[in-house]
């Protein structure tokens, strides 16, 4: 469904753009994006975020774009991921390797697994996220934004791939060959709260939206500039079992952006106050931090390169479990090209370290509609000079 959807959009905006004057927009585009070098626009790292099944509920801030807009600048963006994910806790595992075979877990196997007296979690499966944002640019340097999801769970698509990755490279499958492929099966008792999902119990789903305000700040004359968020996520509907954590959650983010010739790097490190229940799991009220460092290069007049990394600390952290309260890393490698006011791009993340409470995998893919006016002189970065040719 979320992939109906976004080649729905897709295609509605690529259809648009064929009446839109393709030279115009691409130099607004260029302009508004403060190009370090002609024929190459540097828009920002991927707006991606994290898709950790523990995590997934809660906001979690997308890295700053890059892009400058005049007032009146309005953008669409929807962004899709897909992530496979099969973690479990060392005590599962041995239990999955006393009982043989390769099988879906069980109603007498969860039954087992919870009568352990011990925290024990399995979760395996695909989940798909698709977030579609709003852009508004209201005053100089200040916009707001807001942004409705979409979740869906299901057994997937990637198991067998994935395994034949680890058996190509010699890796290990990290006890995959002990059940079925493209199951959707989650069993958890942690910190007293016991949950079971032997089958997918929610096919699809809108999730929590979330408002923002960004305001972007040059740093003098330089390269450099900040870029200050906040943001809400709001739980209108109350509690709802893995679509809603059921409280508010509240972050601010900052973000140091710098563009140079033909490249730039881009930081950032945001806080977020969550609570409430991710799939079933009670969290206390915790302030939850997290880093981002993307670096972008244009490849070509349209297609940029950008190579990100993500930091941050698990959600759970009061389960007696080592592998779930672990400290979260991954990298992500995407391509983005822009024609006119089409922005669109593909990505895709592996976890690095700590892979019990990680996606082994996840893919991501964006599309954008932005409508740019020129950024004033006072907002936009200083451009690089032009070294002019190069003389023998």
């Amino acid at each position: 469904m979320i992939a109906a959807l976004l080649l729905t959009l897709g295609a509605a905006l690529a259809g648009t753009s064929e009446a839109i004057q393709y030279e115009a927009d691409r130099d607004a585009l260029a302009a508004a994006a403060s190009d370090a070098r002609p024929g190459v626009t540097l828009l920002g790292p991927l707006r991606i975020r994290d898709m950790t099944p523990f995590n997934l509920l809660r906001l979690d801030m997308l890295p700053a774009h890059a892009v400058e807009a005049g007032v009146g600048s309005w953008a669409i963006e929807a962004n899709v991921s897909f992530s496979n994910t099969f973690v479990m806790s060392d005590n599962v595992r041995k239990y999955l390797q006393d009982r043989g075979g390769r099988a879906p877990l069980s109603a007498e196997d969860a039954g087992a697994i919870l009568a352990m007296g011990e925290d024990a979690y399995y979760v395996d499966g695909e989940f798909g996220l698709l977030e579609v944002t709003g852009h508004y640019r209201f005053a100089r340097r200040t916009s707001a934004y807001v942004t409705f999801s979409v979740y869906s769970f299901s057994g997937g698509f990637m198991d067998g791939t994935i395994e034949g990755f680890h058996n190509a490279f010699g890796l290990e499958n990290a006890g995959r060959d002990l059940v079925a492929r493209r199951q959707f099966q989650t069993v958890l008792a942690l910190d007293g709260m016991q949950q079971v999902a032997l089958e997918t119990p929610v096919g699809t789903g809108f999730g929590d939206p979330v408002v923002g305000l960004r305001h972007a700040i040059p740093l003098g004359g330089s390269r450099w500039g900040l870029v200050l968020e906040g943001e809400a996520k709001i739980a209108y509907r109350g509690e709802r079992l893995f679509l809603s954590t059921g409280t508010n959650d509240y972050g601010l983010q900052l973000a140091l952006q710098g563009k140079f010739h033909r490249q730039a790097v881009y930081l950032g490190a945001s806080a977020v106050s969550t609570d409430g229940q991710v799939f079933g799991v009670p969290i206390e009220r915790r302030l939850v931090p997290t880093l981002t460092a993307a670096w972008e290069v244009g490849l070509a007049e349209h297609t940029n390169f950008i190579g990100q990394l993500y930091a941050s600390q698990s959600t759970i952290r009061d389960s007696e479990v080592e592998e779930i309260q672990a400290d979260k890393y991954q990298a992500s490698l995407g391509l983005r090209s822009h024609r006119g006011r089409l922005i669109y791009g593909f990505a895709f993340t592996e976890n690095l370290k700590n892979f019990e409470n990680t996606p082994d995998i996840g893919l991501s893919l964006s599309v954008a509609w932005a409508a740019l006016r020129p950024a004033s002189a006072h907002t936009a970065a200083a451009p690089v000079p032009d070294p002019g040719p190069v003389r023998p």
